[in-house]
């Protein structure tokens, strides 16, 4: 039977129909994060989607023919921190897609949030689209620390001049009244972001030739803010939808795909990528943020992969504090292993699992037992004073075990980070005892 393909990537209707109503075509999500260096982890995501006919049959004005088997569109894969993509690998059901470049999927989110906010602030101008299209892609830093003095030297070197007191002020106001809104929406606060102040987004439009200053600049800053304060008083799920998504596009955006997909058939997209792995010292704790509600139900496992390390500690926790997150439950627990399961319609949005690594309890116990042992014969020899040279080799010879100890080489970054704290420990002893043997034998060649 012969397939008829249609090509639906260029609508942008059609991709914020579906981040709208997610629930209505995401049924299941797995997503396994691997931790296998010291400083990174390896996080891989699969993506069961229901067939689309049905979704799509209620997008305004599209239709598809029934001799249409498939389509080639442009899909929301998953939330995604700001920042580059490391080891970024992405497969649609059908063969390979190709992700949206960033301002394309700022330009999806904004339609997406336009959407929303249709009931209570129904005519956006184009200028306010367009600001709000460059907010969603914002990716420069900012810096909030003397912040006034930021600002105006951020204009002036983005801008090509310096800003007028009375914009600057303008400004100011702007983005007060903005982060007011927006940061009770927030599930934790990463930053200082764009949505929180729209200034940000400013050079690059008006570098572009799509935004003049001044005085097109305040009027559109005057929009935006009317836009989030209208959202704020009209308290309708659609106003809270838009302010917990513009919120949340500060820190996090959609990663957006197109691919090739079966319109009658369930389907199945994957992707990978690697990320930032911090462990404190000396607890060797980390945490690894992830999302449990962006489906109908999400499954979540840890594990890690270097034999000789295990998880001491494992907790899903909330975002904002170290209470458990609702609606994830714990359904696997080994010693390399964890597993969560979430489908309750309440549960949180996004969670952390925080943990802390260890070796394994016997590899740990060597090298404790060892620094145990040259302490005491550190001890011995300051005591007994032993000078010749046959006691002292007899004595220091154990220096060989934590030498052996010391020289043992671990399978991976993780292994060697973890033994940091014992191998330090083993060697101020080793050091020590060598120092005391030394003191000790010099001393009787001086005195004999």
């Amino acid at each position: 039977m012969a397939e008829n393909t249609v090509n639906l990537i260029d609508d942008r209707q059609i991709t914020a129909w579906l981040i709208a109503r997610g629930l209505d075509w995401r049924v299941r999500s797995v997503e396994a994060i691997t931790v296998d260096s010291a400083t990174s982890c390896s996080r891989r995501r699969s993506l069961q989607a229901t067939p689309l006919r049905t979704v799509l049959a209620d997008v305004p004005g599209l239709q598809l023919d029934a001799d249409t088997s498939h389509a080639f569109i442009a899909l929301n894969v998953a939330t995604v921190p700001r920042g580059p993509l490391v080891d970024f690998d992405i497969e649609g059901p059908l063969g390979d897609a190709w992700l949206l470049p960033r301002q394309e999927i700022a330009a999806r989110q904004a339609l997406f949030l336009t959407s929303m906010a249709s009931s209570f602030h129904p005519s956006p101008s184009s200028d306010l689209v367009t600001l709000l299209t460059a907010i969603l892609g914002f990716t420069g830093e900012f810096f909030s620390s003397r912040e006034a003095v930021a600002l105006e030297d951020y204009l002036s070197v983005g801008i090509g001049q310096a800003p007028s007191a009375t914009f600057l002020e303008h400004c100011r106001s702007v983005a007060n009244d903005c982060r007011h809104v927006l940061r009770p929406h927030l599930d934790r606060f990463h930053g200082y972001s764009a949505p929180e102040n729209p200034t940000l987004a400013l050079p690059e439009l008006v570098a572009n030739g799509l935004i003049a200053m001044e005085a097109q600049a305040t009027t559109v800053l005057e929009e935006y803010r009317g836009l989030i304060l209208a959202a704020d008083s009209a308290a309708t799920p659609e106003a809270e939808v838009f302010l917990e998504a513009l919120a949340d596009y500060g820190n996090y955006y959609d990663l957006i795909a197109a691919m090739r997909i079966p319109l009658d058939e369930p389907f199945m997209v994957k992707y990978s990528e690697r990320r930032d792995l911090k462990l404190s010292w000396p607890r060797r704790e980390g945490r690894q943020e992830l999302v449990i509600a962006d489906a109908q139900s999400n499954h979540a496992t840890f594990k890690v992969t270097d034999p000789n390390v295990r998880i001491s500690v494992f907790q899903a926790v909330q975002m904002t504090s170290d209470e458990f997150a609702v609606g994830a439950f714990q359904s696997r627990k080994d010693q390399q292993s964890r597993a969560i399961y979430a489908h309750d319609p309440d549960r949180d949005f996004r969670i952390r699992f925080r943990f802390q690594l260890g070796l394994l309890r016997r590899l740990q116990t060597i090298p404790y037992v060892a620094t145990a042992l040259l302490v005491l014969l550190s001890l011995a020899l300051l005591h007994e004073k032993p000078e010749q040279l046959r006691d002292l080799a007899l004595i220091v010879g154990p220096a060989a075990l934590a030498a052996s100890v010391l020289l043992v080489r671990e399978p991976s970054t993780l292994g060697s980070r973890l033994r940091l704290t014992s191998s330090l420990l083993l060697a101020i002893a080793l050091g020590v005892l060598v120092l005391v043997a030394t003191f000790l034998y010099v001393r009787g060649l001086l005195c004999a």
